[in-house]
């Protein structure tokens, strides 16, 4: 019997053996990883998935569309999914696309997500989806995640542009000021101040003539206001201080306003009982009480008083050189005039103005004077007249029978 002969391979031959066998396996693993990379198909991807956000922002998300399905393809892309009263598109160069080409591999197609955020919002997360599908039946989506919160919402503010003015008492001043919701919804505020007693302050929107004591504000927005402040008649020079409010049911805000009212000068010159006439005799003085009245709010040095009066005419003060020496704000002076009418003064009206002057302020006023006839030459005439009478009467009587 004979017996099997078995030869057993060379070295040479076990190692082509195995390296054909290596060959093989990485043969293997090439298709198998090739295989998995095509399967990929259509990816959408964004650098920041998850962002915070607040009422009215409009944002601009790049979106990436890449293609790994070994040759380059048109794809179809959308806004899928948008929370309501959103609004968002896409757009690839300067145009919103709806279809886009994207070549193979790492060079993906460049696109913008476009989204506005309404002006109302509750707090929470909200999710916008972009879609992208080929006609091979290959898509993707990209969920994008939007974090609305107060901490995000903020504080409003109240300001005002020159919250300082000045002016002299009567001056009414004007604010320009500001009211800015950063809440998540539209607030109405509730407007006030803490102005001294006797000052008035009002609140007009801008480009509004109507005065409003609330104005409603929305979320993100800012409303303009006008506060005008007028102080009371007659104030007194110095800095106040005014303080204005606008309440919510979130939040109270507030800006602070200062007034500095600055000297004022005035000068009235009249008569304790407002009339401004008296009567008087040829060559006889008459008496006149003037009020002098510092309106202003400083007090008034050296205050001169004049006259001017028709030809003949005189006048004098119980003054030293016709000067009052003082008078403090909001105060009056009384002085005498001693008019004399010139003594060839006939009867009838004349016009007498008097006058005070001093450095800051200047006031006049004019009087009516009564000239009459003085009652001894009244007599006289009466006199006179008589004695016509009674000479015509003793003719009568003599003659009148002839």
């Amino acid at each position: 019997m004979e017996e099997a002969i078995v030869t057993k391979p060379s070295g040479k031959r076990r190692r082509w053996a195995f390296l054909a066998a290596f060959m093989a396996a990485v043969l293997f693993l090439f298709l198998n990883v090739h295989t998995a990379y095509a399967a990929e198909g259509l990816k959408l991807s964004t650098d920041y998935p998850g962002i915070s956000v607040k009422p009215g922002d409009n944002l601009n998300i790049p979106v990436t569309l890449d293609n790994y399905t070994g040759s380059g393809l048109d794809a179809e892309v959308k806004v899928s999914a948008m929370p309501d009263g959103w609004e968002g598109y896409l757009q690839g160069g300067n145009y919103q696309v709806s279809r886009i080409h994207v070549k193979n591999g790492e060079a993906g197609a460049e696109m913008t997500l476009h989204v506005t955020v309404p002006k109302e919002l509750t707090e929470g997360t909200y999710v916008v989806e972009v879609g992208a599908s080929s006609a091979s039946g290959l898509s993707d989506t990209l969920s994008i995640s939007f974090l609305v919160n107060e901490m995000k919402a903020g504080k409003g503010s109240f300001t005002s542009e020159y919250p300082q003015q000045e002016g002299t008492t009567g001056t009414n001043f004007s604010f320009s000021t500001t009211l800015i919701n950063n809440g998540l919804k539209s607030q109405s505020y509730s407007l006030s101040s803490n102005a001294p007693a006797g000052w008035n302050v009002s609140f007009t929107p801008t480009g509004e003539t109507t005065k409003v004591a609330a104005i409603e504000v929305e979320s993100s927005t800012s409303k303009g206001m006008t506060v005008s402040v007028t102080p009371p008649e007659g104030i007194a020079a110095g800095e106040y201080d005014i303080s204005c409010s606008a309440v919510s049911a979130e939040e109270t805000l507030s800006t602070d306003l200062k007034v500095v009212i600055t000297g004022s000068y005035g000068l009235k010159v009249g008569t304790p009982d407002g009339r401004l006439s008296f009567d008087a005799y040829a060559g006889k003085e008459a008496d006149v009480t003037l009020n002098v009245t510092n309106t202003g709010n400083v007090d008034l040095q050296d205050v001169s008083l004049n006259s001017s009066l028709p030809s003949g005419w005189t006048v004098t003060y119980n003054l030293e050189n016709n000067v009052i020496p003082s008078i403090p704000a909001g105060s009056t002076t009384e002085v005498i005039a001693h008019v004399k009418p010139g003594s060839e003064a006939i009867t009838g009206d004349y016009v007498n103005t008097f006058t005070a002057k001093c450095d800051q302020a200047e006031s006049s006023a004019d009087f009516r004077v009564s000239v009459k006839t003085s009652t001894i030459w009244g007599i006289v005439a009466v006199v006179i007249i008589l004695c016509t009478a009674g000479g015509l009467g003793y003719v009568f009587r003599k003659y009148g029978r002839r």
